[in-house]
């Protein structure tokens, strides 16, 4: 499955989730949880230093990991285990904890110590986000190591490459982000999320990997769902010298997938190549359409979804793209070999759940023409010609006759 680059929106919804603190996403594969866990006491052993209202200490996010290692399909659910390491100098106790996830995947069980909210995007095209914010009462000596009780999501309609952020989110305003606004905030009604202290050791495969210390992760959850990019042909007909417009087209169906893969729009997800039988020209092509000079000479069109650098824009189930372009009928003689066809990568093409819809054919038949109206007006005018002869030699004979 291709793994996508996060930018614009998602950064600022994640820096909202993570209570200021920004990481992009970090993979991990999924591993076995450790039974080794138990819960974290109110408050033992010596005092080093109280925790001061004044003071920003993080912990520091060490495991993240999906529960499972077969892919989730749509309507299942699975856990996501995160723990976090004191590193710091300052006794800890009240936390609050962010986790983010991707709009396709939701809370399965709502915790009363949770505030929930839904980020609104900017466009409905543009991915969206679901948050919680836990508060947790414990306290928390430094070198102590700590994880968060299973959390348990489930996966949604049309859910594809999702993506599931966790933080330690201290104890700041956890709803305020410059260009962000939430909706359908509201405490869950269900039992308490609870943190435990860790006594053993994270499972390698758990391990969050960072060259430097954060207090957030990501976590990529592929999931088992399928997508398709049908593409629409065209059939026209005219005279030599006559203009038509081939009415092409892509649609989507099925799972989500990000439809930018870099922040300049230059690596969009798909493109569409268009191919023009020789015997025709191009009066006009779309805007979204560009000319490439080659050998033949054909065109490459992209669809309509383009990032900012601030919203990740995202294909979805029944988005349609259309490409009109005018045509006008040159050369009868060539008017074979026309297609339009998805453009990819050959990791994107074999993904795609219905090959045969891939590639479409354009054709054109000329009808006629103006060679065959210069004959009808020739054969006429001739056909006059002779009727007037043939009055003339009768009209002769007939005087001759009297």
């Amino acid at each position: 499955m291709i793994r996508w680059v996060w930018f614009g929106r998602v950064f600022a919804v994640t820096g909202a989730v993570l209570g200021g603190v920004l990481v992009s996403g970090v993979p991990v594969t999924s591993g076995p949880p450790s039974a080794d866990v138990r819960a974290l006491s109110a408050g033992s052993g010596h005092v080093l230093r109280e925790e001061g209202r004044g003071h920003d200490e993080w912990l520091t996010i060490d495991r993240l990991e999906r529960d499972g290692g077969d892919l989730p399909r749509e309507g299942t659910t699975f856990e996501v285990r995160a723990g976090f390491e004191h590193k710091g100098e300052r006794v800890m106790r009240k936390r609050a904890f962010s986790i983010s996830v991707s709009e396709r995947l939701s809370f399965a069980t709502e915790y009363s110590n949770c505030e929930y909210g839904e980020d609104v995007p900017t466009s409905p095209v543009n991915r969206s986000f679901r948050k919680a914010v836990c508060w947790i009462d414990a306290r928390i000596e430094p070198g102590e190591s700590v994880d968060l009780a299973p959390i348990p999501l489930k996966v949604d309609r049309w859910a594809n490459d999702e993506t599931v952020s966790v933080a330690d989110a201290g104890v700041r305003e956890q709803w305020a982000a410059s260009g962000v606004v939430w909706r359908n905030r509201h405490w869950g009604r269900g039992g308490k999320l609870t943190l435990a202290k860790r006594a053993g050791d994270v499972p390698p495969a758990a391990r969050v990997k960072a060259a430097v210390d954060m207090s957030s992760g990501g976590l990529d959850v592929n999931v088992d769902s399928s997508w398709d990019i049908e593409v629409t042909g065209a059939a026209l007909n005219g005279r030599r010298g006559e203009a038509d417009t081939a009415d092409l087209a892509m649609d989507f169906h099925g799972a989500d997938v990000q439809a930018q893969r870099d922040p300049e729009n230059s690596v969009p997800f798909a493109r569409v190549r268009v191919q023009f039988p020789r015997g025709v020209t191009v009066l006009r092509s779309p805007k979204q359409c560009g000319n490439r000079v080659t050998k033949r000479p054909y065109y490459q069109c992209e669809y309509n979804l383009y990032t900012n650098s601030y919203d990740a824009p995202m294909l979805r189930d029944g988005y349609h793209e259309a490409f009109p372009f005018r045509l006008r009928i040159d050369d009868p003689s060539e008017l074979t070999g026309g297609s339009i066809s998805l453009d990819a990568p050959p990791e994107v093409l074999q993904d795609d759940a219905d090959h045969a819809n891939s590639t479409a054919r354009i054709t054109v038949e000329a009808v006629g023409g103006p060679d065959r109206t210069a004959w009808i007006v020739a054969a006429g005018a001739g056909t006059l010609a002779l009727t007037g002869i043939l009055a003339a030699v009768l009209l002769r004979a007939r005087r001759r006759a009297d």
